[in-house]
């Protein structure tokens, strides 16, 4: 009875139809045991032409947390010929956002996303096992608008590869070409452009100072 219940609860949470569709039907999504990938409500995916998502040893949760009453959409979408392979399984938190773009890679271990964050992909992110992204962080390896040296472009993407057992910060921005080694920690409100040696903890340190004393203030 206990497990009846359970499953009646998982699927009130849950879009039906989306998830048998997406998991038994869904040529894009090529299922290597019984992984699955799991649309809470809310959640928005979009597989475009020659797009695959390979699952494995874990499910992909999209939009989970969703707040009760909450409508705030957690957006998945690969463009044409982009590739997800996910070797463990994720949880993606409402409101956040990962993007594939055409031809790009997104190759991830266990991994899991606090609300609002975004991930966009142009040419390849890599994830390791158990890495744990905050609220609100940004990882892109790309600029995505080109920029020119005398006729010459000098901006093109590079890879993002963020180890094993990494943490980032809320309000961090992970930027194309850094790599994130294993056991690393980025603090919050830190823009990450250079490499991270494992078991380093780094941030921005501000220098907090009184800039005016006895002040009012009225709203």
């Amino acid at each position: 009875m206990n497990k009846i219940k359970e499953y009646l609860r998982f699927l009130r949470r849950i879009r039906i139809i989306k998830y048998f569709y997406l998991n038994y039907f869904c040529k894009e999504i090529i299922r290597v045991d019984n992984s699955k990938i799991i649309p809470y409500k809310n959640a928005v995916i979009d597989i475009e032409t020659g797009a695959r998502i390979y699952i494995v040893n874990g499910d992909i949760e999209i939009g989970c947390n969703l707040l009760k009453g909450s409508r705030e959409e957690t957006r998945i979408r690969l463009r044409e010929n982009a590739v997800w392979g996910s070797n463990g399984g994720c949880k993606i938190s409402y409101g956040s956002t990962i993007e594939i773009l055409k031809g790009a890679l997104l190759d991830s271990k266990y991994f899991t996303v606090n609300s609002n964050s975004i991930l966009i992909a142009a040419k390849k992110i890599s994830l390791g096992q158990d890495v744990m992204i905050a609220r609100n962080v940004v990882i892109y390896d790309s600029d995505f608008h080109e920029i020119y040296y005398e006729g010459i472009k000098g901006n093109s993407s590079k890879d993002v590869i963020i180890g094993e057992h990494v943490w980032v910060g809320t309000n961090s921005m992970i930027l194309k070409g850094v790599n994130l080694k294993k056991g690393c920690v980025v603090a919050a409100n830190t823009i990450v452009t250079e490499n991270v040696e494992s078991e380093n903890l780094i941030g921005i340190k501000s220098e907090i100072k009184c800039i005016n004393n006895h002040i009012q203030w009225k709203r």
